[in-house]
């Protein structure tokens, strides 16, 4: 009934489907990245570092604060920085990544992240990429916006939406052209993440589309788990998000 443990990282709160985004953005990186330091472009308060039991350097902009009652974690470092100056040394990691964060970026920006990723990251390291891209995600991030100004725009609970739409997602073209700019990357696969239909059907119930029974909040756990199966295991498109892996 608690947080599906990650690594021994508990999340001490009990699980709900929409609890489903976070993994199917994690899971499948920490399953791509070799032994060895993580460094994580975008972190936030704990990012992968939940998901992994391997080092991770978190570099994010602003002050390295506790960000509300989040326990830290032993296996992750924060430090202040941002994509495009990352405080690290060359080929310093095993593997750098990015989640749910090139939608953040402003376009001409992009490129100087990924040659910052590739900088940090050994040789037969990997460079990963996930997130959100292309029209499809562009058009579930509105259908999911307009849901949520209609019915509940006093909540601030997908205000993250929003850049989404200013700054413009990213195509599969783009961040694979990038990533083939150097010649130490020697293989780029890109791997369909999260049906679409699957993930606005999770933000639905985020959302409260759906009816709930008396005693729900005992009961959810159980009434999803069903969905939770087929989420993981569906693999049919279009998808929401996209995972792109640069071998070094």
């Amino acid at each position: 009934m608690l947080g599906r443990p990650a690594h021994g990282h508990p999340t001490g709160k009990p699980w709900r489907v929409w609890d489903l985004d976070a993994e199917l953005r994690y899971k499948p990186v920490v399953a791509r990245c070799p032994p060895g330091t993580i460094c994580e472009v975008g972190s936030g308060p704990q990012g992968i570092a939940l998901w992994t039991a391997e080092d991770v350097i978190g570099v994010d902009p602003g002050a390295d604060d506790p960000h509300g009652q989040l326990v830290p974690l032993a296996n992750f470092q924060r430090v202040e920085g941002d994509g495009a100056n990352i405080p690290l040394a060359d080929r310093s990691v095993a593997a750098t990544v990015a989640v749910d964060t090139f939608e953040h970026i402003p376009a001409p920006a992009r490129p100087a992240v990924i040659r910052e990723m590739l900088r940090v990251t050994g040789d037969g390291g990997r460079v990963i990429i996930m997130g959100p891209v292309g029209p499809d995600a562009a058009r579930a991030d509105h259908r999911v916006l307009e849901r949520w100004r209609e019915h509940a725009p006093e909540s601030s609970i997908v205000t993250w939406l929003t850049e989404h739409e200013q700054i413009g997602l990213p195509s599969i073209e783009e961040l694979v052209t990038a990533l083939l700019g150097t010649d130490r990357v020697k293989r780029v696969r890109v791997v369909g993440v999260y049906n679409l239909t699957l993930w606005w059907t999770t933000y639905r119930v985020l959302l409260g589309d759906f009816w709930k029974p008396r005693g729900e909040r005992y009961l959810h756990h159980l009434m999803w788990a069903p969905f939770a199966f087929l989420a993981r295991r569906y693999r049919r498109g279009p998808f929401y998000r996209q995972l792109i892996v640069a071998e070094l």
